[in-house]
């Protein structure tokens, strides 16, 4: 049987109170509501006659088939007569046209009036087989949903399902009387006229593949998740301290030592799986190669890349920090893992890390401390930290990437390019954050805030060092630069659980997060908001995604320019608590709330109203096999047959 349509008719002269869908914003969780009882409910009226959709028509002005941050995802959908008709300036918008029409098409069983009994049988307009006529169009009654009539073209027949148990314990029962009868239904959709487009160009989500191995078939489950709520970026968080699963071809020994077992590894055609799986959804995958930091992991291949720890006596404890800065093999290492990155990912951007980098093992160790002396950082880390991550750019750039970077190399005054993406996931403040701000502040009162570089911010004390100072000024900085490391350290021991993976408890997140923001775009960088967003810190049991739904992007103090810089945001699932068995379950429908906030205008901010559309998208993410968890008392269909 062919698919139908039931499109609502509204002829001249009808009687018709009943609702409408606008389609104004079409949030990307779409309002599947039935009609309304308006003024003379009592009256007698006639039946409206609903019409088939026979066809939908898909217009697109571009060939162009890249994905990027410049790709057009905006929209028309008209649903009018007999057809279906969307137009976009690209083929992902149309697919977002077409997401918004699976959305609008809700199915409703079907009641047919006692003279349509028998009719629909044989080949005569849907009806069941076998003469129950429950879905028949006979002269005498016909069938109708919603008090519409339905024409039988549009009639999707009913079937019969046997209920679940054990038959070989109960041989004696009677089949047939174990089976349930189902509904004839048809999918119905009011005639509409949207246009629609996202209001951010980033709408995100991280997966983390290191601290659970997560098999292709459930990346690719998320991946279909997304496109249904409109999603376009996959941050593939692919290695850290725990695991590196990536089965690179240059440089195989990783994962042969730092993958958690043989069969938990990504090969190249697993990479090229899932970037064209995502590809044909309107996604970008963007990885994340996270250095000098969270590389325990490297280290069981390779511990040389990593820097050796000492003791006050300078004797060494066994124990591996960061890469070590001091060695130029550790920049060939990490050009030649740049490269296959390259190779395998198309996006033009790759995410270099940079967050979390404990410095106690760089200053312990006497190769270190030599270098640094070298290139005249003195005692001061955060310039040896800055001076990695500006390699590591150019390394990328070299191999036709641009960086995306966690907000600590921003806030530490690393060299950054112009065409560098910071990411902000701190919902608390520190010390670096606090002086990165008046360091802008600064620049900005002398004129130069508005430089699109933001490069010649230089960091704190750079470009005065401590040559010319006299002695006890240098102890005076010695002095206050170890008050400095102490707080950090008191700091670390307060919030040994803050990070972009386990999160800490904090005060004030949100304004720290709007700060930030305010910060990084008064450079002139553009920036990605994940610190309201980290839904492997929620809670069973509770309506945590009305706080995800209530963060706005745009909700910091700066000009309109500077909101310009905010390119979107991006839900993170961090995996200490999330393996195979649990992702999709713990991610969705709770990202679905990140995804509205990302898609819809900035005043569509009802909560009451988007439950409703939460709800509903669940129910749909059930029929299409993505095993959404429950966000309260309810009932899909899908919960019958879909399975974790």
């Amino acid at each position: 049987m062919p698919l139908g349509f039931g499109l609502e008719a509204h002829p001249a002269g009808s009687d018709d109170d009943g609702d409408s869908d606008s389609g104004g914003g079409a949030a990307s969780l779409s309002s599947n509501d039935g009609g309304s009882s308006g003024p003379g409910l009592g009256r007698r009226r006639r039946k409206r006659r609903c019409r088939l959709v026979e066809s939908v028509e898909v217009s697109v002005t571009s060939s162009d088939q890249s994905l990027n941050l410049e790709t057009r995802e905006s929209y028309s959908l008209e649903v009018a007569e007999s057809a279906a008709m969307i137009q976009a300036n690209s083929v992902y918008g149309a697919l977002r046209g077409m997401e918004t029409l699976a959305q609008l098409a809700r199915r409703r069983e079907l009641r047919c009036a006692p003279a349509a009994v028998g009719a629909g049988s044989g080949d005569g307009g849907g009806g069941e087989p076998g003469g129950s006529g429950e879905a028949g169009a006979g002269e005498g009654g016909g069938c109708t949903a919603e008090g519409r009539l339905v024409p039988p073209e549009a009639v999707w027949p009913a079937d019969e399902e046997e209920d679940e148990g054990d038959w070989a314990a109960a041989a004696d029962v009677d089949r047939h009387r174990r089976k349930k009868k189902r509904h004839s239904t048809v999918l119905l959709i009011e005639e509409t006229s949207i246009y629609d487009a996202p209001r951010f160009r980033y709408r995100g989500l991280l997966l983390d593949t290191a601290r659970h191995f997560l098999p292709v078939s459930v990346i690719k489950t998320h991946l279909d998740a997304m496109t249904m709520v409109k999603m376009n970026c996959l941050h593939w968080h692919i290695t850290d301290d725990e695991s590196f699963p990536w089965q690179l071809e240059e440089i195989p020994e990783l994962s042969e030592r730092g993958a958690f077992a043989p069969e938990a590894v990504y090969t190249a055609a697993d990479i090229k799986e899932v970037v064209e799986y995502a590809r044909f959804r309107g996604i970008r995958v963007i990885p994340e190669l996270d250095t000098p930091g969270h590389t325990q992991s490297w280290g069981k291949s390779f511990p040389s890349l990593l820097t050796e720890c000492f003791n006050t006596n300078g004797e060494s404890t066994g124990r591996l920090g960061p890469i070590n800065p001091a060695r130029n093999e550790s920049y060939g290492f990490m050009w030649r893992l740049l490269r296959e990155a390259a190779r395998h990912f198309p996006d033009p951007y790759l995410h270099l890390g940079g967050d979390e980098v404990d410095h106690e093992c760089w200053r312990s160790n006497p190769e270190v401390q030599e270098f640094m002396s070298a290139k005249g950082f003195g005692s001061n880390f955060a310039k040896l930290e800055g001076y990695w991550m500006e390699q590591l750019v150019h390394l990328a750039a070299t191999a036709g990437k641009g960086p995306i970077v966690w907000q600590e190399a921003f806030d530490q005054g690393d060299h950054l390019p112009a065409y560098a993406r910071v990411q902000v996931w701190k919902w608390w403040k520190d010390s670096a954050q606090q002086e990165r701000a008046a360091a802008v502040e600064a620049a900005a009162s002398a004129g130069s805030g508005g430089d699109k570089g933001a490069a010649a911010l230089s960091r704190s004390g750079e470009g005065q060092g401590w040559q010319g100072l006299s002695a006890a000024q240098r102890r005076m900085m010695e002095a206050e630069q170890a008050a400095a490391q102490q707080a950090e350290q008191q700091q670390r021991r307060q919030g040994a659980s803050c990070d972009p993976g386990r999160g800490c408890a904090a005060t004030a997140e949100d304004e720290a997060w709007k700060d930030e923001l305010a910060t990084i775009t008064k450079a002139g960088y553009d920036a990605i908001l994940s610190a309201p967003w980290y839904l492997n810190l929620g809670c069973y049991a509770t309506q945590d995604w009305q706080k995800y739904y209530a963060a706005d992007p745009h909700d910091f103090k700066g000009s309109m320019e500077q909101r310009d810089h905010v390119l979107g945001g991006e839900a993170c699932a961090w995996g200490e608590f999330i393996d195979a068995v649990n992702s999709v379950n713990r991610v969705w429908p709770r990202a679905a709330a990140v995804a509205e906030r990302l898609w819809s205008p900035a005043d569509v901010t009802d909560v009451q109203d988007a439950a409703v559309r939460l709800a509903d998208v669940r129910c749909r993410m059930l029929s299409r096999g993505v095993a959404a968890q429950s966000m309260g008392p309810g009932f899909c269909p899908g919960e019958l047959t879909t399975r974790m």
